[in-house]
């Protein structure tokens, strides 16, 4: 082998290895759960966050009906007429 072929390679195993960290660190951030969960609400409108995902939180979104939060569903219906 030509000593071109071996610095490719060698960068090209190191590149494997590095996409490996990024990889095994991406799937190191689970889902971690709060002991009890916290709102951000405005006057009818809030969110539930029930947990954390690495450094994103994860919840519900909410909303006021008669004094009472329950949550929403955000979409399209899931029937159609």
């Amino acid at each position: 082998m030509t000593k071109t072929k071996i610095v490719v390679a060698i960068v090209w195993a190191l590149s494997l290895i590095v996409v490996a960290a990024v990889v095994a660190s991406a799937q190191a951030r689970a889902y971690t759960p709060l002991p009890e969960p916290r709102f951000f609400t405005g006057a009818d409108v809030g969110f539930r966050v029930e947990g954390m995902h690495g450094d994103t939180p994860t919840g519900t979104v909410v909303i006021r009906i008669n004094d009472k939060w329950v949550e929403a569903k955000v979409g399209a219906p899931s029937f159609v007429r």
